[in-house]
């Protein structure tokens, strides 16, 4: 019960929507993506969201797609308490405002503990170094919630060349299942570095969870 109340508290739209809007490259075509379809074996975590299926677009000019993201399926419930942030030893955090029914950013300040914590796992000296999250509401065909675009990288990970991550979670209309995913956002293509971020936003927008078996089958 509590579940169901938790879902009835967000209202779902049909159509894809990200706010704040962002800017695509003149280059953005929507003919320009891969046809991904995830199965039951493509989560990390598996709580039922069935199969999901988005189209990752990539610039036109290059047959390239995204780096690969780790993909989740988790209770929505869950996402909604845990939001975006704590895990991450940052002074903010994205939680979901249940009165407007969007998800809102929000600093606190971090212990003494977590403050040294936080020194050590980015690699630097200060607080004030570090970047501000960048946060956006995605609505896309059945599913509604948050995308986080994450600028302090680890260190270890960025060691390995790691630039810019993201981060997302979108609720399916009327269920008890949240689509959720993390990953590299910039790759290196043909020798350039491509920033892929308005290209995976725009992917999210197209995300349809728990699709019959017979939907991931090819027509003739």
């Amino acid at each position: 019960m509590k579940k169901l109340l938790l879902l009835m508290t967000i209202p779902f739209f049909s159509s894809g929507k990200i706010t704040p809007e962002i800017t695509t490259p003149d280059s953005f075509s929507e003919l320009s993506f891969e046809q991904l379809t995830l199965h039951r074996g493509n989560y990390l975590a598996d709580t039922g969201c069935g199969i999901v299926s988005l189209k990752l677009f990539h610039p036109a000019e290059h047959n390239k797609y995204p780096p690969p993201a780790s993909w989740l399926c988790l209770f929505p419930v869950d996402v909604i308490k845990d939001g975006y942030g704590p895990g991450q030893v940052l002074p903010e955090k994205v939680y979901f405002d249940k009165k407007t029914g969007i998800w809102k950013k929000k600093k606190y300040s971090l212990s003494k503990e977590g403050t040294k914590r936080s020194l050590d796992v980015y690699g630097i000296k200060s607080l004030s170094e570090l970047q501000p999250l960048e946060l956006y509401n995605i609505r896309s065909v059945n599913a509604r919630g948050y995308a986080v675009i994450n600028r302090n990288i680890p260190l270890e990970e960025k060691k390995k060349g790691v630039k810019k991550r993201l981060s997302f979670c979108l609720i399916q209309n009327h269920s008890y299942s949240a689509f959720c995913g993390f990953g590299s956002i910039i790759n290196v293509v043909d020798g350039k570095e491509i920033d892929f971020t308005p290209y995976m936003l725009k992917s999210l927008e197209t995300v349809e969870i728990g699709l019959p078996e017979k939907s991931s089958i090819p027509r003739d």
